[in-house]
């Protein structure tokens, strides 16, 4: 665990973080303006009944993920898979925090399955990053 880079990694989460939350935030923006949708109630209620669109939060926020893993992966510069790794747990760890602050906040399916791909998802933005490295070294 020597050639863990904290600052890459620490990047890498923030990237996933906060782009989870301004995805989620455009998206609800678009989403209210789209239904027409009048109140924070009405958006809610348009989203819950809709599988569609809670497989959509799902996979955007799974799309933030692997951006995050691959920044911390390029950041490191090697070892790509073990920070792609380490950003997939901080994620995890938060995503059992908000389960279990909020376990109302979404459904089941939805909170297991984000808990269940967000390592993976880290995992293919470590890959891709290892897949584009430059020619003259090898991935670690």
């Amino acid at each position: 665990m020597t050639d863990l880079k904290i600052r890459a990694v620490l990047v890498g989460s923030l990237v996933d973080i906060l782009g989870s939350f301004i995805l989620g935030a455009l998206f609800f923006g678009i989403l209210g303006g789209v239904t027409g949708a009048a109140s924070a109630e009405e958006l809610t209620r348009v989203y819950d009944g809709s599988v569609v669109l809670q497989a959509a939060t799902l996979s955007l926020g799974l799309l933030m993920t692997a951006v995050g893993a691959y920044v911390a992966a390029r950041l490191a510069a090697g070892a790509e898979r073990l920070h792609a790794f380490v950003v997939g747990v901080v994620s995890t760890a938060m995503g059992f925090s908000v389960v279990f602050a909020a376990p109302e906040a979404s459904p089941f399916w939805s909170q297991a399955a984000s808990l269940i791909l967000t390592i993976p998802a880290a995992f293919v933005g470590g890959e891709i990053r290892r897949a584009t490295a430059e020619r003259g070294r090898r991935p670690s």
